[in-house]
């Protein structure tokens, strides 16, 4: 009987256990997934399964039945990865979390998921109040040798039930650049067809190796930097997102890998270091999570000979959702990228008619990664779930061949003197404004304009400020109205560094309410 993994087929493979169980049978002791430093256990696809059957005996003994609930609350290793993968496939609902949260929000958190069990180092766990079981893990090696063990002695039956994959399989809070955290619940089919939609875009196969550098509690760390090898037969490597910010040609270096996923600051920040990769053993970086300008993408290009592939997508579509081409030619224009395989994306007018190539509107994305619901939240599931479409909330617009390239998000817009001004199309003029690092475009009261817009700026290290400079260069990209009257240092608005989202996005919310509290508007 031929191996689900011959013929991948989402009506076949329907369960995380599905796929799990079948990568096991197909590639037995192969590496699967390697320590990022040495001493650590290299796991198996094997050790996968085994690792599944241990976390169903650990979770058996702790009470916490099919269907229930555990948070894990800890940074990027091959445990987190592999816990990320066994909780589910043994049919229980993971809510991974940022172990770098305050007290009081991984309280709130818990308290709205209701998890049965709480997995995190003691430093997590002292943090957070009262409520449900924890197990503490400070060991991590301990403990992925004591789940293999549990996994190799369990008796019981482990099932995945014939629901289609309509199944939850985890809970990801995500506040995005708004600053208001969701639980966007995820199926199994979710997550399969997301990792199965990569491995096409890819065409990954058994010699490719996945960096995987994106926070596992997001989905973007999920899918195609983990997932997606237990389809092909490849392997991943998973590293702390911070550590292989500052050490990533190393990592490069030890595990000549083919493919990595990073959130845009990676690119910036790698392009202005002197270190270089000593292999050329990737085929490319796929890069997203904010707006990136093809000046930065040339650059990195040029500098390291890698090619770059923007893409988009957001955790209720199990995040990527379309990518760029991989036959793009240099000089070509840039985009979001084309729909990922199962993906369709749509943009549409007020009225919900699709719009013509070219014109802008709001951007609604379906297909079979689509996320179920919002938990306990009914009433946002229905304005944002449309009969079958999640509406994006960004501004963009198809060409004619299909891409989607993004505007800015819809309640972004501010009216200056009577003209829409999307806060996104200034700010993808920062690359051209010598010595700015980041810029973030704010918006004060106006008693004549309505609104001021204001550009809020660090610079590189050794430049400095050039208003008139800066403003005679907008003008050659933007209409006068959208140039801003005031370039602010962010200092000015009582802060060191922009306020970011765990993935590296700028919280453009908060920034407006820094600068509102902490300019005045010019006088008139």
């Amino acid at each position: 009987m031929p191996s689900p993994l011959d013929e991948p087929d989402l009506a076949v493979t329907t369960n995380l256990l599905d796929l799990v169980r079948a990568a096991a049978e197909r590639h037995g002791d192969r590496p699967y997934l390697v320590p990022a430093e040495p001493g650590g256990r290299t796991a198996s696809f094997a050790d996968v399964l085994t690792f599944t059957r241990g976390c169903a005996a650990l979770l058996d003994e702790h009470g916490v039945p099919p269907g229930g609930r555990v948070a894990v609350v800890m940074h990027n290793s091959s445990l987190t990865a592999l816990l990320f993968i066994g909780v589910i496939a043994a049919q229980r609902v993971l809510v991974p979390l940022n172990p770098k949260s305050g007290p009081g929000e991984l309280d709130a958190l818990l308290a709205h998921c209701a998890p049965a069990l709480v997995l995190a180092p003691t430093p997590v766990t002292a943090k957070i109040g009262p409520g449900p079981r924890r197990v503490a893990v400070d060991d991590a090696e301990a403990l992925l040798a004591d789940v293999l063990a549990r996994g190799a002695a369990y008796q019981g039956d482990l099932t995945a039930p014939r629901d289609g994959g309509a199944g939850d399989a985890e809970i990801v809070y995500t506040s995005g650049s708004t600053g208001v955290p969701k639980g966007v619940v995820l199926s199994h089919r979710s997550l399969l067809a997301n990792s199965l939609a990569m491995v096409k875009w890819a065409d990954a196969g058994p010699d490719d190796v996945f960096l995987n550098v994106v926070p596992l509690f997001h989905a973007g760390g999920q899918g195609f930097p983990t997932l997606t090898p237990l389809w092909s037969g490849g392997r991943s490597v998973c590293v702390r997102s911070e550590t292989a910010l500052v050490r990533f040609w190393h990592y490069v270096d030890r595990h000549r890998p083919t493919w990595t996923l990073v959130v845009n600051a990676y690119l910036a920040n790698l392009v202005e270091r002197p270190e270089r990769p000593a292999t050329d053993s990737l085929k490319g970086v796929l890069a997203g999570g904010s707006a990136l300008g093809p000046e930065l993408i040339h650059r990195f290009e040029d500098t390291f000979g890698i090619g770059v592939y923007q893409v988009y997508g957001m955790t209720e579509m199990t995040s990527l959702t379309t990518v760029e081409p991989r036959d793009r030619r240099p000089g070509e224009p840039r985009s979001a990228g084309l729909p990922v395989p199962f993906a369709r994306v749509r943009v549409v007018g007020p009225d919900g008619r699709d719009v013509p190539a070219g014109e802008n509107g709001e951007v609604l994305l379906s297909g079979p990664s689509i996320f179920t619901r919002y938990e306990a939240a009914p009433e946002l599931t229905a304005k944002r779930l449309d009969d079958g479409w999640v509406r994006s909330g960004d501004l963009g617009h198809l060409d004619e061949r299909g891409e989607l390239s993004i505007v800015d998000r819809i309640d972004s817009m501010v009216i200056v003197s009577g003209e829409n001004v999307y806060p996104a199309e200034i700010e993808n003029a920062v690359p051209h404004l010598a010595g700015v690092e980041d810029a973030v475009v704010a918006a004060l009261p106006h008693p004549v304009t309505g609104v001021e817009l204001i550009l809020v700026y660090t610079l590189l290290p050794g430049a400095v400020a050039d208003d008139d400079a800066w403003r005679a260069t907008l003008l050659r990209f933007l209409s006068p109205f959208k140039v801003p009257r005031r370039f602010v240092v962010l200092k000015e608005i009582g802060v060191d560094a922009f306020p970011r989202t765990p993935l590296g996005k700028i919280q453009r919310p908060e920034v407006q309410r820094l600068a509102v509290d902490g300019l005045s508007p010019t006088r008139t």
